[in-house]
């Protein structure tokens, strides 16, 4: 059989045509979690805060609501035995995304609520996983001056929260809900200080914020002074903070 010019010409479109078809399928990366080299937290952090009578009142993995020190019925009630903020675990996953090395925080936090809230009855309790992706070049924000407070800005490629997740199905879970794009326009907020007086400690809180807009996320309830959110102060940590040892702080975000 000859192959005319016409024929060859034919043949050259058909096979930029399948080309052409097979670049418009091409699939974007997906996230490849890495659940063996997870990093987690589980204990040894205290929530503290500071009582409106000028008391420090703590609790282990929960900073207790703000109130008169004597008075134990603050503390009373489902609702309230969730405090300000409360961590059931932390969890940091490194995460592969095409040529890029991302990192994953999930907090884990004891949630619920009435079923009648007006009369408080019917409490039904349920944990909520609050998750984070971003570049992990961006954890170096932590380190900053060991003599002063700090609050790191870190950016966020993807984040959200999940209702009545179980630890041990995590991964499925941000597997089904992770969108991970080039930025978005919330943050991952992380007060910091560090005490010279007591140098093995860190006190921090964790939350996110969109960039312009004034909602804060990923916490049990916000603490404000004259309408604002001190979430949106440096002065936070002055009021309410997690202590944790400053080594394992580190060594969880692998910055030892």
């Amino acid at each position: 059989m000859i192959i005319t010019p016409s024929m060859k010409s034919l043949i050259l479109l058909i096979f930029l045509s399948f080309n052409s078809f097979a670049q418009i399928h091409l699939n974007r990366p997906l996230p490849e979690i890495l659940e063996d080299d997870v990093k987690v937290i589980e204990k040894d952090i205290v929530g503290w805060s500071i009582s409106l009578d000028g008391q420090w009142v703590s609790e282990d993995m929960i900073i207790p609501l703000r109130g008169v020190s004597e008075n134990e019925q603050v503390h009373e009630g489902e609702e309230n035995t969730l405090g300000l903020d409360n961590i059931s675990k932390l969890f940091l996953y490194p995460t592969l995304f095409g040529q890029d090395t991302l990192y994953i925080l999930v907090k884990l936090s004891e949630s619920g609520f009435y079923e009648y809230p007006a009369t408080q009855q019917k409490w039904t309790s349920t944990q909520m996983a609050y998750y984070y992706v971003f570049d992990a070049k961006e954890v170096k924000k932590l380190r900053s001056d060991e003599a002063t407070v700090h609050t790191a800005k870190i950016n966020l490629r993807d984040y959200g929260s999940i209702e009545g997740v179980k630890s041990k199905r995590i991964v499925r879970h941000l597997q089904e809900n992770l969108v991970i794009k080039p930025k978005t326009e919330q943050l991952l907020v992380v007060h910091l200080k560090f005490d010279g007086a007591n140098k093995d400690k860190i006190y921090f809180q964790l939350s996110s914020q969109h960039n312009v807009f004034s909602e804060i996320d990923g916490i049990t309830k916000d603490i404000t002074f004259n309408g604002k959110s001190l979430y949106k102060s440096p002065t936070l940590l002055n009021y309410i903070h997690y202590e944790y040892d400053k080594e394992a702080f580190f060594d969880f975000f692998n910055l030892d």
